[in-house]
């Protein structure tokens, strides 16, 4: 059953000016679960549809949206005819199906490797624009993410990227070295005690999530705008050493989300969030940008067509700047194998991560595992002490999640980070029980 909606209680940012956005897609979320000994099991779930939405200028947006191309046949998209040709035809593109081949492949991996396996795969076809030019691209990211548990009963796992979910050779491999690897770090011993002073390493690749929370979100247009972000309000002030920058765009991504033009058409450009160590721009949507007085940085995005547009992060990657001199900790150091958000407070800074599994290295060359972490602190902190660790930077994404915001859940952004080290101190690391 198709169905319209009109709304006008969704309140933007007063643009200055009137604009309208179209947008359509044929969009699939898979993820196939399997544990040693079973077979795959598939959930999928696709959305199919269009929107446009239309500002006045006067503070207010109209968002309407309609399943398939029913929005088309009621004329109210205002696209014309060549225009409509592309919002159809990018509904008519068709979507991965995982083949029985793959579901053997990713069955025998599991059996062979003793791990649970999560194949996720996500396909948007989109067309976006205004009524008179809608572009259509592809953006497609599969992840695996290899579960392994110990002796003792601890869980490790790891998500690694793929370039294509067709590829059965390349999930093999990458199933099997990623289980080792896992593997590896279960047979080290458990560390009676985290140290009361240790260095806290983020490994490239390990901690883009870190950045997304303490950077990201305080930078994107709207929370700028409502003068409750805690770097935004030192627009252009120094926070972090000079050779640290964060930046955001759909474009960076060699392998992670990546599009040419966000959920309005606007292109994608690259935005400095941390511009050498100090506070740089804001991402926008139109309505931001409009209220800035700035051009739109392309990071309009919604979770699917029946959600307006609002600032949203794309991948977002923490580099340490070419020349800069690394140097290892002197002492113990901890390394997350990646951070979960607790709690983030945008206009104080404050945060609490969990990290289900680290390593702890000893000053003497040591190394055990650790039990689950907390670790908490303060953006404005961490960023002006933070010291350089590694220049490589890898990426991280998890297909089956995403960021959420603002009610829409979850949308697809993927992170990537240079090695970085917190000296001892900026954050308070603290062992928690075992549930």
């Amino acid at each position: 059953m198709t169905r319209t909606t009109q709304t006008r209680d969704m309140a933007v940012p007063d643009s200055g000016s009137a604009y309208t956005t179209v947008f359509a897609e044929h969009s699939l979320r898979l993820r196939a679960d399997v544990s040693p000994g079973g077979r795959p099991v598939e959930r999928r779930s696709v959305v199919r549809g269009m929107s446009v939405e239309r500002s006045t200028g006067d503070g207010w947006a109209e968002h309407r949206f309609a399943d398939d191309d029913a929005l088309l046949r009621s004329r109210r998209a205002g696209a014309g005819p060549v225009d409509a040709d592309t919002l159809r035809e990018v509904q008519e593109r068709p979507l991965f199906a995982l083949s029985e081949e793959g579901a053997e492949t990713l069955a025998e991996v599991s059996a062979e490797t003793g791990a649970d396996l999560t194949l996720g795969v996500v396909q948007q076809h989109v067309a976006a624009g205004g009524p008179d030019r809608v572009r259509a691209t592809e953006r497609r990211v599969t992840t695996l993410e290899v579960g392994v548990a110990g002796e003792d009963g601890t869980r490790h796992s790891r998500s690694v990227l793929c370039d294509s979910p067709d590829d059965t050779a390349a999930l093999r491999e990458a199933a099997t070295r990623t289980a080792r690897d896992i593997l590896g770090r279960l047979a080290l011993p458990l560390a009676d005690s985290v140290p009361e002073r240790a260095d806290l390493v983020l490994l490239p690749g390990l901690a883009g999530a870190f950045f997304h929370e303490i950077v990201g979100h305080p930078m994107e247009g709207d929370v700028v705008a409502s003068a409750t972000s805690y770097l935004g309000v030192r627009a252009g002030r120094r926070v972090a050493p000079g050779w640290l920058s964060v930046v955001d765009g759909g474009l960076e991504a060699v392998r992670g989300y990546r599009s040419p033009f966000d959920d309005e058409g606007t292109d994608c450009s690259t935005v400095r969030l941390i511009d050498r160590g100090r506070v740089g721009r804001p991402m926008t949507d139109l309505a931001l940008a409009g209220r800035l007085g700035t051009r739109g940085t392309g990071h309009g995005r919604r979770q699917d067509y029946r959600h307006p547009a609002i600032p949203r992060m794309t991948h977002t990657v923490a580099r340490v700047e070419p020349g800069t001199v690394t140097r290892p900790p002197a002492g113990d150091w901890v390394t997350p194998y990646g951070l979960r958000l607790h709690l983030m407070n945008v206009a104080s800074g404050e945060f609490v991560f969990d990290a289900p599994f680290s390593l702890l290295h000893r000053a003497d060359g040591g190394v055990s595992r650790l039990g689950p972490l907390t670790v908490t602190g303060h953006g404005a902190r961490v960023l002006s002490g933070i010291e350089p660790f590694d220049h490589r930077v890898d990426g991280y994404l998890r297909a089956t999640g995403g960021c959420g915001k603002l009610g829409q859940y979850p949308v697809l952004v993927s992170f990537a980070n240079a090695g970085l080290r917190v000296p001892a101190g900026l954050v308070g690391l603290r062992a928690v029980g075992r549930a």
